[in-house]
């Protein structure tokens, strides 16, 4: 009588293909962590109650520069990798401002300059490098006490014009003793 040994199961395909799927899960899982500790999001801010408090400040220095009835206009330059900004309107005599550039979802992009006056209404400094993609820029005095925003794609060739958000006024909420400054669609 011939009697065949059966064949070990790690010979088998059907155990391997069991093993495999949840093998297979496993190692993307690592992978995804991987990816996920490799790329870490900058988008999430650390310090977000700050943040949150600090938003009446900025809203008077929207509402300080509209007062003023301030303008920038800022051109950047490829050749000399410089920018320079025009700034009109009723302001005190500056030394400097700081232009604030902020990368759209990525914090590595952001870079910060301190302008020197060239007179009372030009300023002036070289950058680093002129940096690509969509950005929020912020142009401010050193003392803050008022805000010109833009949203844009650099590099561009054209000069970009900075104004005040206009679109917040000072309201009084009944709910409380004190004026509060909100933001008003109308």
């Amino acid at each position: 009588m011939n009697t065949s040994q059966p064949t070990p199961w790690y010979r088998q395909f059907w155990p391997w293909f069991i093993i495999a799927l949840p093998a297979t899960a496993v190692i993307a899982s690592l992978y995804t962590v991987y990816i996920a500790v490799l790329n870490q999001p900058t988008m999430v801010e650390d310090n977000y109650y700050q943040q949150g408090l600090s938003i009446n400040e900025r809203i008077k220095q929207d509402q300080q520069a509209s007062y003023l009835m301030l303008q920038a206009n800022l051109s950047f330059s490829e050749q000399t990798r410089q920018v320079n900004v025009y700034l009109s309107g009723n302001h005190k005599p500056l030394k400097n401002l700081i232009l604030t550039i902020t990368g759209v979802g990525d914090q590595k992009l952001d870079r910060s300059y301190k302008l020197k006056a060239v007179n009372n209404q030009l300023f002036s400094t070289e950058l680093d490098e002129l940096p690509e993609g969509r950005f929020h820029i912020s142009l401010e005095p050193s003392h803050r006490e008022w805000r010109l925003l833009a949203e844009t794609r650099l590099p561009r060739q054209q000069s970009l014009t900075l104004l005040s958000n206009t679109d917040i006024k000072p309201v009084s909420r009944p709910d409380t003793d004190e004026g509060m400054l909100t933001p008003i669609n109308e």
